[in-house]
């Protein structure tokens, strides 16, 4: 039977990121089962369960649109380490994960993204060493409680239990087939397509065809020079396509993106500490290229898409202040700088987001019809701000002020503890214990 209990988040200000509703002062969110029903002005409605957000912003759950949740289990490995390093000292693990071990990832780092505020995420699982691997991160995500889309990853990285590259193909449709509602439900798939420049271009061709017979959405890395030309060549650039990165993009591919609603999804604190030049949001935003945001990998980072936004705010204007003075101009601000507000910043964590993965009629905004994904943030014990909310979000509030997450009208975490009995921290021991253990370390 679906639950059809009533729960009412009463006072406090609402960021609804809906056009139509805009925010609300003070407002309250009904909610029937896993539905909103209603985004309105504060009443005396009556529910089974209210939630008291007065002095408090209630806003959709965040998205995070890449991140690799099995290196939950490498959690710091990669922490100070450069671009080659990277790939030298920490992907080498990734033959010895078990199943389990992965499975330990995607439920520990589903437990830290809802945490942070963090209620859908798209897991770009490229451990993928057996049909095994996978149901084990598809399981691991669904025991967490975060929305997620598996991103099954074909690139053909530790062979495992393939002979060929076509087994993951076939895969990637047998978990297809496999999950609950074939996506409608709280978890979804994704197909991860190999890095163009290690493949060649009719593997490409072959991998996006599957994905789309599928009705699945894709991403890729988007790492090296003329990607996004060789996939406009053949065809393959579309509204169902995430890009991850694109640090080297040129303003051309730039504008072809933008003509074909291809989204980039940028992963602020990689993409600076491994030495980009951070140019390319800037010039993505001008364009009319819709941007999302990542954490990409725990390893380096930790689950915090909030302080990755953030990230994202500051560097973006110190770089449009360089090139306002660069051509002569300083003090006053002249339409369109800075390049972001902090509105644009959150609505391209939630409905931008929602809409890049394919699920914008069912979450990222605050919408009546939509899923119940939402976030509470309380009041500093400093004081409230006097900025606008998205301002006050952003730029006046942390993880720590993260008081209640909701998905699909689910409580996963209250007063700021998550609603959860599980160990996490012992599976990933336990998973660290055997993954570092095989080799002596990778070295």
């Amino acid at each position: 039977m679906v639950d059809q209990r009533r729960l009412l988040v009463r006072g406090g200000r609402v960021v609804t990121m809906d056009g139509t509703l805009g925010d609300l002062a003070a407002g309250e969110v009904l909610i029937q089962g896993d539905t909103i029903v209603a985004v309105r002005e504060r009443t005396r409605a009556t529910a089974d369960e209210v939630i008291d957000a007065t002095g408090g912003i209630v806003l959709p759950g965040l998205i995070d649109t890449h991140i690799h949740l099995w290196q939950t289990v490498l959690r710091g490995m990669a922490s100070g380490l450069w671009t080659g390093e990277y790939f030298e000292r920490v992907l080498p693990h990734r033959p010895r994960f078990r199943p389990e071990d992965v499975y330990a990832g995607g439920l520990a780092g589903g437990l830290e993204l809802l945490s942070n505020g963090v209620t859908t995420a798209v897991d770009f699982c490229d451990c993928v060493g057996s049909p095994r691997h996978a149901d084990a991160a598809v399981a691991g995500m669904a025991t967490s409680g975060v929305r997620g889309l598996h991103a099954y990853s074909v690139r053909a990285n530790a062979p495992g239990a393939f002979a060929a590259p076509e087994d993951r193909l076939t895969d990637a449709a047998r978990l297809c087939a496999e999950i609950p509602g074939r996506g409608k439900g709280r978890i979804g798939l994704m197909v991860a397509i190999s890095d163009i420049g290690t493949v060649d271009i009719e593997t490409t061709v072959r991998e996006v065809a599957h994905a789309r017979a599928l009705g699945l959405g894709i991403t890729m890395h988007a790492n090296t020079p003329g990607q996004v030309t060789a996939l406009h060549r053949a065809a393959l650039l579309g509204e169902d396509l995430l890009l991850v990165h694109c640090n080297v993009v040129t303003d051309e591919e730039l504008d072809l993106m933008a003509s074909t609603g291809t989204t980039m999804s940028v992963t602020p604190g990689l993409e600076l500490a491994f030495g980009s030049p951070f140019t390319m949001l800037g010039r993505a935003l001008r364009r009319g290229v819709r941007v999302t945001w990542g954490c990409d990998i725990p390893s380096f980072t930790n689950a915090d898409l909030l302080a990755q936004m953030r990230l994202a705010y500051h560097v973006q204007g110190c770089l449009d202040g360089l090139r306002e003075r660069a051509e002569g101009r300083s003090g006053r601000r002249r339409p369109g700088v800075p390049t972001l507000t902090p509105s644009d910043v959150l609505r391209a964590a939630t409905i931008d987001a929602a809409r890049a993965i394919g699920l914008g009629d069912r979450i990222g905004s605050l919408t009546p019809g939509k899923q119940a994904d939402l976030v509470i943030l309380r009041e500093s014990a400093f004081g409230a701000s006097l900025s606008d909310a998205a301002a006050a979000v952003l730029l006046q509030s942390g993880a720590q002020d993260i008081d209640t997450v909701m998905v699909g009208g689910r409580v996963v975490k209250r007063d700021g503890r998550l609603c959860h009995d599980g160990r996490p921290a012992e599976l990933i021991e336990a998973a660290r214990a055997h993954v570092l253990a095989a080799d002596d370390g990778g070295r």
